[in-house]
């Protein structure tokens, strides 16, 4: 699929820097191809592309930029404006409708597009938007399918409802703002439900990830129980880091994540996911 040439190249672009990495290790791992020709282009890793580069990786985000760059990263952004790529593979393609990102398929010339989702859906109605600006879907696999043949698991699911303690149900009336949301996620019956769950399953030596959409309650959940977590303002190399232990340190079972989790996150080790609200979690 990729290598020297036009008609062998291609321009992978991904929702975020950690599917970069991942994505390269990938190439390392599983293909013989000269990782030489292969250029990351993230905020943290700027691999300096050569005229034999054949392979780019990236993030919508870095693409779709549109202020002053650094003076390296214009360069590289250069290099992938000024050619004529045989392929771009679109990861998470659910992304692409959003009007920053939709600038990506002006910025990068390539003859050929292609979108991958394992989630295609999105909380607005712009998911149609896709017919015009990738294509008509070409092929979808059938999740039970997949699960009977064990390349998935098999999935249980749960619903564990917590009452919410008089003195924030009395709040959570009274009050009309914003605020009756983080009433209900402080619930301090949740939090006594989540520490529950999560040291019943560690016991058990699974692999846990809980999810929340709000940064102050995953903050103060992972404080209090003192686990890692990632959210958007966790610096790259931390978030390897943290991802790096949970696959690989026994001591590591539980992390937190907010929303910057919902795509492109491997984690095929995690087996026990505790969340709200987003479909793609």
């Amino acid at each position: 699929m990729f290598g020297n040439g036009r008609a062998r190249s291609g321009v992978i672009v991904l929702p975020c820097a950690v599917a970069v990495e991942q994505w390269w290790s990938q190439f390392k791992l599983w293909s013989n191809i000269d990782m030489s020709v292969v250029c990351r282009f993230t905020s943290d890793a700027k691999d300096k592309p050569s005229p034999n580069t054949s392979i780019a990786i990236s993030t919508y985000s870095m693409v779709s930029y549109t202020q002053k760059r650094a003076w390296d990263s214009q360069q590289v952004m250069d290099f992938l404006q000024n050619r004529e790529w045989g392929l771009m593979i679109l990861d998470e393609v659910q992304t692409i409708p959003a009007d920053k990102f939709r600038r990506v398929l002006s910025a990068v010339q390539a003859h050929c597009k292609l979108g991958l989702t394992a989630t295609l859906v999105r909380e607005d109605d712009k998911i149609q938007d896709l017919n015009f600006l990738i294509g008509p879907k070409l092929y979808e696999a059938n999740w039970m399918e997949l699960q009977n043949l064990g390349f998935i698991a098999r999935v249980q699911c749960a619903e564990v409802w917590c009452p919410m303690t008089p003195e924030f149900y009395a709040e959570y009336i009274r009050i009309k703002t914003r605020k009756r949301k983080l009433l209900y996620v402080m619930n301090p019956n949740k939090f006594r439900i989540c520490q529950f769950l999560m040291r019943y399953h560690e016991r058990r030596n699974d692999k846990i990830m809980i999810f929340s959409d709000m940064v102050f309650p995953l903050r103060t959940y992972a404080m209090k129980l003192d686990r890692p977590f990632i959210d958007g303002q966790t610096p790259q190399k931390e978030r390897m880091k943290i991802l790096k232990n949970f696959r690989h340190n026994p001591q590591v079972n539980t992390i937190f994540i907010s929303k910057v989790g919902d795509n492109s996150f491997d984690l095929p080790d995690a087996n026990v996911s505790a969340h709200g609200g987003s479909r793609r979690q």
